[in-house]
């Protein structure tokens, strides 16, 4: 595994495809830095997921809408400034599709690794647990 002060965000190839950075024990200040090192901008999952549910609708339902999220994360590419986007909270709806019995988790992932014309190049960071173990090894950067 590597540091942060050796990782190079901006040679993700290809470029305009999703990107894992498995990163198990990440702070606050770590990304920080890395963000401003990578000019690179620090996106939450989590709080742009609230940030768009409507105020009176009480359930997501996120696995009957694998489509609508994925082009929600391009969407978060298409907006970002800079050339890199780190996305961080990733994981609560992977959690959220593993945990359902009939899971769409490895159609999501098979979705995710297919999703091309990425504006900015996407690096989603992920604890190791949660990494597909087909994931292109390539497409991924471990920091420990």
């Amino acid at each position: 595994m590597n540091s942060i002060r050796h990782l190079q965000l901006n040679q993700g190839r290809p470029e305009d495809r999703a990107h894992l950075l498995v990163w198990d024990t990440p702070n606050h200040r770590e990304l920080e830095t890395l963000a401003f090192e990578q000019n690179a901008k620090i996106v939450d999952y989590r709080h742009h997921l609230l940030a768009r549910q409507p105020p009176g609708e009480r359930f997501v339902l996120l696995h009957l809408h694998l489509e609508r999220e994925i082009a929600e994360l391009k969407g978060i590419c298409a907006a970002a400034i800079e050339p890199i986007v780190i996305l961080t909270g990733l994981d609560c709806l992977i959690t959220y599709l593993s945990a359902r019995r009939d899971s769409p988790l490895r159609l999501f992932w098979s979705k995710l690794e297919q999703t091309r014309k990425l504006e900015s190049r996407l690096w989603i960071v992920l604890p190791s647990k949660l990494v597909p173990s087909d994931w292109d090894k390539n497409r991924q950067h471990a920091i420990g």
